[in-house]
């Protein structure tokens, strides 16, 4: 199968590299200096397991990319959708499959709603920490790589799934298909929206929660809510998973000084994904009947309106 990932921040080269790696015909977009660092010496990656490597990844500019790929991944922040819509209408056949891999929730609707061409539009979640180091340098700060792909709510299966999923295993990653991608991005939002909240609303980094009893209270009444909207959706997550002690185990077991990349940029002065992961909960949780004081605290904070 022919890729195409969009997006060559930290997480669309992780991507490209490890699946460059294992054989997989796979183009990136880039731009400016990260495209031409790419294209002159390959993608500089550090990995925990393989320590520094240098991939020779296949990078092109957005207007020099004339193929169509059978499948684009979307990699890029959420906040940046729009600007890539028209080259998804360009590329994409009916037959293509899109797989967006952003920090949102019901992404799929929104694509499908954003395009004028017809695609195969799935939904995805990764779990990969790393960072962008400088052009064409990236580093994957943690020994995990998790992708959780399925189709939209009310959208049939296609066969391509698995091929993909295959694909992403033998790419290094640890890829499943979930019947419920609501579910699967909620409980992706207990452990990145629920930590990036405390971390942007209180300041500091992930030791800091730990050691403070008020922001480790918060950061359980963010991870209630999360647990709140899958019940009253009608996905409640299995009794045997645990999501609460999952983002407790989270902050406790992570090195003190990581933080999230929404607090990445949010210290460095860059537009967050403040919509998506914490807006977007918040009104989710509304719509269907909730309170959310929690999450109109970092709503608030982030300069969005809340209802009153």
């Amino acid at each position: 199968m022919k890729y195409l990932i969009i997006g060559a921040g930290a997480m669309g080269c992780v991507l490209a590299g490890h699946m460059t790696r294992s054989g997989k015909d796979v183009t990136i977009i880039a731009r400016g200096d990260n495209l031409n660092a790419i294209q002159d010496v390959g993608l500089k990656m550090y990995t925990p397991d393989l320590g520094d490597i240098v991939v020779p990844i296949k990078a092109v500019a957005e207007d020099e990319y004339n193929e169509t790929p059978d499948v684009v991944i979307i990699a890029v922040k959420a906040y940046a959708l729009d600007t890539i819509i028209p080259l998804l209408d360009r590329v994409c056949s009916p037959k293509t499959v899109v797989l967006p891999l952003l920090n949102a929730l019901r992404i799929g609707d929104t694509i499908a709603a954003k395009m004028s061409k017809e695609a195969q539009i799935l939904e995805g979640v990764a779990y990969v920490a790393c960072e962008r180091l400088g052009p064409g340098h990236v580093r994957q700060k943690l020994d995990f790589f998790d992708i959780v792909a399925g189709v939209r709510h009310g959208h049939d299966p296609i066969p391509e799934l698995e091929q993909i999923k295959t694909d992403l295993v033998e790419s290094s990653a640890d890829a499943k298909i979930v019947p419920n991608m609501l579910q699967a991005a909620l409980r992706k939002f207990v452990r990145v929206s629920a930590v990036s909240a405390v971390l942007v609303y209180y300041g500091g980094t992930v030791g800091d929660i730990v050691t403070h009893p008020e922001r480790m209270g918060y950061l359980k009444a963010l991870s209630q809510e999360i647990i709140d909207i899958a019940n009253a959706a009608g996905c409640p997550f299995p009794p045997d998973d645990d999501v609460m002690a999952w983002a407790i185990h989270s902050v406790e077991n992570v090195f003190p000084e990581y933080r999230t990349s929404i607090k990445t940029d949010f210290d460095a002065g860059r537009p967050i994904e403040s919509q998506t992961q914490f807006a977007d909960v918040y009104e989710l949780g509304r719509e269907l009947g909730l309170a959310m004081p929690a999450y109109a605290r970092i709503t608030e904070k982030c300069g969005h309106t809340i209802a009153v």
